[in-house]
């Protein structure tokens, strides 16, 4: 006899589970602890089925009927009832008189959405290797991060990781190498493997497709060479002033733009260094690179900042002091942030400090400084007996070329059309 819902209802457990049959081996099984649910247990093709249908009252006995029916087909084709019926969402559309394939159809459809919805994004993998690791072990994060914001993120931004492959990655290297150079297109390219790979340990993705495109495909680093053109120095002075830094470490790189030194050469610097009565600057060798004393003749600009970054000291004797410990002199990295915020602002790209003895260098050939000066003013090695005598037979046209160069500069940032205050005064 098949059960009615009556019987359902007054079914009440006992010392031991039972089963209440209904027909096409439905039944109830009543445990012993007072829970009901629908079991079946049929033989298609041979095979022997046994899925649960879900639990009692919540679903009805002519419910579970349907969904008996639906198990049956679905062995009937071949496969397990218990992968689709285990879903509550296929048992509630079957329930509502869906057809087998309508709610195999919808279920797949919403699954795929879940899916979708759940892909793990290049942003996010971007943010979280940010947070995760860029920030805790880099001492400039936001500077170095630079290049992901800048050249990845714009085009992959809002995809998830396992759609972006090489092919991609490749025609956005070769895109980013036409427009902004190839020390761009490998920093980029850098990001991309750090990122994927980071994402990789984290099982975000499958494949580190950066990995798959070599740097030399690209382009070589080679020697650096970038330097600012006019527009640019004057887009950099006057993002560097505006910047929302310390007064301290926009003179110091003003400074190293207009004297063409390593920045470890200024930060490493103290007072006891400079003659300001003689508009000199006397770096002992042990801080050179190459191992010799270097003399600097001070332009006029040049002598206003120190002596403004002498009071900004307050007594040290360092012209950079430490922040947090006057009596110590600075490291030159901390220059790096407000570095950054300038070429940020002034949209620069691939510049590093050092590259304002670049910018220096090939400047003051262009405006038509002899090359000797030059390289004597850079401390380079002179070539022949003319570097023997570099610094006393160039002091002249070294303070010249200098005190010109430092009028360039200040000119080139105070366009009457952009301000007609000196800005480096104002800011």
């Amino acid at each position: 006899m098949a059960l009615t819902e009556l019987q359902c209802q007054k079914a009440k457990p006992k010392a031991s589970d039972y089963s209440l049959a209904d027909a096409d081996g439905l039944y109830l099984l009543v445990r012993a602890t007072g829970g009901r649910s629908w079991k079946c247990d049929f033989v298609v093709n041979g095979k022997r089925h046994k899925p649960g249908l879900g639990k009692y009252p919540a679903i009805s006995l002519a419910e579970a009927r349907k969904l008996l029916a639906a198990a049956r087909r679905l062995a009937e084709r071949g496969q397990k009832p218990g992968d689709l019926l285990a879903h509550d969402q296929a048992r509630a559309l079957l329930i509502k008189g869906k057809s087998l394939e309508e709610a195999e159809a919808e279920l797949a459809h919403e699954q795929e959405a879940a899916v979708q919805a759940l892909r793990m994004t290049f942003t996010e993998a971007a943010e979280r290797y940010k947070t995760g690791w860029v920030d805790q072990a880099w001492k400039n994060p936001d500077k170095g991060f630079a290049p992901v914001r800048t050249h990845l993120l714009p085009k992959l931004a809002d995809l998830p990781l396992d759609d972006i492959d090489a092919p991609m990655l490749r025609e956005l290297f070769y895109d980013i190498r036409e427009r902004r150079g190839v020390q761009a297109a490998l920093h980029a390219h850098g990001w991309a493997t750090r990122v994927f790979s980071y994402a990789q340990e984290h099982d975000w993705c499958a494949t580190n497709p950066a990995q798959q495109i070599k740097a030399a495909r690209i382009g070589s680093k080679g020697k650096r060479n970038r330097w600012l053109t006019t527009p640019e120095i004057r887009r950099y002075l006057i993002g560097l002033y505006q910047a929302d830094c310390y007064r301290g470490y926009k003179l110091a790189l003003h400074l190293l733009l207009m004297l063409a030194l390593r920045k470890n050469e200024l930060c490493g610097a103290s007072w006891q260094e400079f003659d300001f009565d003689a508009g000199e600057w006397l770096i002992p060798a042990s801080r050179m690179k190459a191992g010799k004393e270097h003399r600097v003749f001070l332009p006029r600009q040049a002598i206003e900042m120190l002596v403004e970054l002498q009071r900004l000291g307050h007594g040290s004797e360092w012209v950079m002091p430490m922040p947090t410990n006057p009596k110590r002199a600075m490291n030159g990295n901390n220059l790096d942030g407000a570095h950054a915020a300038a070429i940020t602002s002034a949209k620069i790209d691939d510049y590093v400090i050092h590259d304002h003895r670049h910018t220096a260098s090939t400047q003051l050939r262009e405006q038509g400084h002899m090359p000797e000066v030059v390289e004597a003013a850079l401390s380079h090695a002179i070539p022949g007996i003319a570097g023997v005598y570099a610094h006393a037979q160039y002091k002249t046209q070294r303070l010249a070329m200098l005190q010109a160069w430092a009028d360039f500069l200040d000119n080139t940032m105070n366009e009457q059309t952009i301000i007609a205050a000196t800005f480096r005064k104002q800011a």
